[in-house]
């Protein structure tokens, strides 16, 4: 008996050894594989542009089955770059292959500030004279707003259009923590300040819906008169038609002008087939932007050595980045490079973040404003670049923003939970020790903090707030009492910041590579895209020593709330990040 168990124990070892060297090399191959990545792809003429808005749409294009695995549809997703679709809409509007666009839009759509970014690249398309169509089962009020440039605006028979008007829910966590006997013990500077109202209060304070509503408002204005100029309804009829949600069936969206004509996809097909001048039965060329982007440029220019160099910022701040929607330290060091590169003449710093650590804001800060003093950084903020977000963007040589973009937040704030009730009257546990000195046990879960550790966690909270508002008058030529007045945490909305002074112009990331090129005396350049993105056979090891498991993934993007308490916990015990988040569906 000794034996089998001996030789079955050994067995299973070197089936398991090899099950792991296999999966190792398929993976190695994979990478390999992706790395190598496809070449030029050539099209069809009467070929239409298909732009899906959806989960598909983020900052910058990744191609990794780990990145983009979505556990519903058990099909790995291409996440195409904002980058990547706008330049798409440039080229098509010169390539002869190319004769309009069809907007595949859904319920689901990306931040406003990104919408509008690809709602200005398709206002720029119009002007070739080629057509634009949308379609959709059901429209979200932000695919919708997209959706309207159209000439057409074709929906489902049976569909849904999301017009009614906008609104932001916090959730609080007060009495679900007091339940559990936790007590999060809160330092703040700046009565904005509101990511910490969740843990402290019930609702929101005066303050923070003064703040929301400012924001949402102006928001709200921006695609109302966007809409207004594409349709030709006044503004105060589509706040009626929004307070009444007349476009709520499919009649009703077609009497208030917001919809052309109701129609099933196969009559969407033979429409697309006549603009685009194929003959009734043939089979529609349509090209995804995911195609498209191997398309070569009609006009391509000249070879040249001079790259404008996108850096990307996306995700949380923190001292060690967790993957590519993540935002460490390391991006300091991105930056450095970029800086002694004699072939790179300009950056264009993409900022999509909320903030997070502040000591990491300040490190990766550092490197941006030695780079700035080199050469040209331009930064374009995407849906948001707030707090840290913002604190990293400060000494930029130009801001751009967006005009919904959620930046500002010019604050600070600490957590420490005190878990002793959790621990002694729930469960029974207590804690004892000893200190040599009276502040040895500063920052502990384990009981409440005493008088005089409040007050160090206070001064360190003001000493920081006192650093961000030298950081920002500097950078912004602006007076120490000039920033306070505008900080106090309070975020703003692009078009505002703009009026405040926080940033340069409002636009897209287009713009600001534009903006770069000037400002370097470029006529023709190459983009580069930094960092590099993380190899998929390392992401895959990175899972495997427990970095991140696939279902904390998926529940994080299908969740967002938790990925919010999820990066609050990690972040540094001061932390300069943005109250909340706003999705425009």
């Amino acid at each position: 008996m000794k034996g089998f168990f001996k030789y079955f124990l050994a067995s299973f070892l070197a089936v398991c050894v090899a099950l792991l060297l296999l999966t190792v090399i398929g993976l190695g191959s994979i990478s390999a594989l992706m790395s190598a990545g496809p070449g030029e792809t050539h099209i069809k003429s009467n070929s239409v542009l298909v732009l899906t808005i959806g989960q598909g749409i983020g900052e910058r294009t990744i191609d990794s089955p780990l990145e983009s695995y979505d556990m519903l549809s058990m099909q790995a997703l291409t996440t195409i770059g904002i980058y990547d679709i706008t330049q798409n809409l440039k080229k098509a509007a010169k390539d002869p292959n190319i004769k309009g666009i069809l907007i595949k839009s859904g319920i689901i759509s990306p931040g406003f500030s990104m919408l509008d970014e690809i709602r200005e690249a398709l206002t720029e398309f119009k002007k070739s004279g080629k057509f634009i169509y949308s379609y959709a089962d059901m429209y979200s009020q932000g695919s919708y707003y997209l959706a309207s440039i159209a000439d057409g605006v074709y929906m489902n028979p049976e569909g849904l259009l999301e017009f009614r008007g906008l609104r932001s829910d916090v959730m609080f966590f007060k009495k679900a923590l007091e339940k559990f006997g936790v007590d999060v013990q809160v330092i703040r500077e700046g009565r904005y300040k509101s990511a910490v109202e969740p843990f402290l209060l019930e609702s929101m304070s005066e303050a923070s819906r003064e703040q929301i509503s400012a924001y949402i408002n102006t928001v709200w204005n921006r695609i109302l008169t966007s809409i207004s100029e594409s349709r030709g309804i006044s503004v105060s009829d589509l706040n009626q038609l929004a307070d009444g949600w007349v476009a709520r069936t499919p009649k009703g969206a077609i009497s208030c002008g917001l919809v052309d004509s109701l129609l099933y996809k196969d009559q969407i097909d033979d429409l697309l087939r006549s603009k685009s001048g194929l003959a009734s039965g043939e089979k529609l060329r349509s090209v995804s932007m995911k195609e498209y982007m191997l398309v070569p440029d009609p006009d391509g220019d000249e070879y040249t050595p001079d790259r404008i160099a996108i850096i990307y910022g996306t995700g949380s701040i923190a001292m060690v980045s967790t993957g590519n929607q993540s935002i460490g330290t390391e991006l300091a060091g991105t930056f450095a490079k970029a800086r002694k590169d004699n072939k790179i003449k300009a950056i264009v710093f993409r900022i999509n973040s909320p903030g997070g650590d502040a000591l990491a804001s300040e490190i990766i800060r550092r490197e941006v404003e030695l780079t700035a003093k080199v050469k040209p950084v331009i930064v374009s903020m995407g849906n948001v670049a707030g707090s840290g977000g913002y604190w990293i963007a400060a000494p930029a040589t130009k801001i751009v923003a967006g005009h919904g973009t959620v930046t500002g937040s010019i604050g600070a704030f600490g957590l420490v939970p005190n878990l002793e009730k959790l621990l002694t009257d729930k469960i029974g546990i207590t804690f004892d020790g000893v200190e040599t000195n009276r502040l040895a046990g500063t920052g502990s879960i384990f009981r409440p903090m005493t008088d005089e550790e409040k007050a160090v966690f206070d001064d360190q909270l003001s000493q920081t707030y006192g650093h961000f508002l030298d950081i920002v008058a500097a950078s912004r030529k602006m007076t120490r009492e000039g920033v306070d007045s505008i900080g106090q945490g309070r975020i703003w909305a692009g078009i505002t910041a703009k009026e405040v002074g926080l940033i340069d112009e409002t636009g897209g990331l287009q713009k600001a590579i534009t903006l770069a090129a000037g400002e370097a005396k470029l006529t023709n350049w190459r983009i580069r895209e930094l960092p590099a993105l993380k190899n998929p056979l390392n992401e895959i090891i990175s899972q495997i020593t427990g970095q991140k498991s696939p279902a904390e993934t998926y529940l994080s993007a299908q969740l967002p709330v938790l990925q919010d308490i999820q990066d609050l916990i990690r972040g540094g015990r001061i932390q300069a990040r943005v109250p909340f988040r706003i999705d425009l569906n």
